[in-house]
């Protein structure tokens, strides 16, 4: 279990209402949308979730290197197959939703193949539009 410590921020209070309303908002959805839900987001929620995501996209722009040196021989991959997994969809099914040919899923899935700006797309929305630094990293190919 990971140990919080308490932190004191100042907001201003338009930052303030602006944060109540999105998290009013996305808890209205959840209710309509995934009614097996029975937490609902906090403010302190959303803003320890803004933190976190923005250190892990700093991080990610190491791990992402390559894409401010296109002379090197970087190599583009994707985790679709482990956001898939994580949301429990199978790779029939993703198919089924993008009408994407299952053969194209598998080669994308395995890193065979990168997918097209539309098939990015729709495998992108079908997987509820994970971050992309969640979705595509580079390599440095040997």
């Amino acid at each position: 279990m990971t140990n919080y410590k308490k932190f004191t921020l100042f907001l201003s209070e338009e930052l303030i209402s602006k944060v109540k309303a999105y998290v009013d908002v996305e808890n209205q959805k959840n209710s309509l949308w995934k009614k097996e839900r029975t937490h609902y987001i906090q403010e302190s929620d959303f803003i320890r979730g803004i933190i976190v995501d923005f250190f892990d996209e700093m991080e990610s722009n190491t791990v992402a290197s390559g894409l401010d040196d296109l002379g090197r021989p970087f190599r583009l991959l994707n985790n679709f197959k482990e956001i898939s997994i994580k949301k429990g969809m199978t790779q029939q099914q993703v198919a089924v939703q993008t009408n994407i040919d299952p053969g194209n899923i598998s080669h994308i899935w395995r890193n065979k193949t990168q997918p097209s700006l539309d098939y990015f797309l729709r495998i992108w929305i079908c997987l509820d539009c994970p971050p992309l630094n969640k979705c595509l990293y580079r390599e440095i190919e040997k």
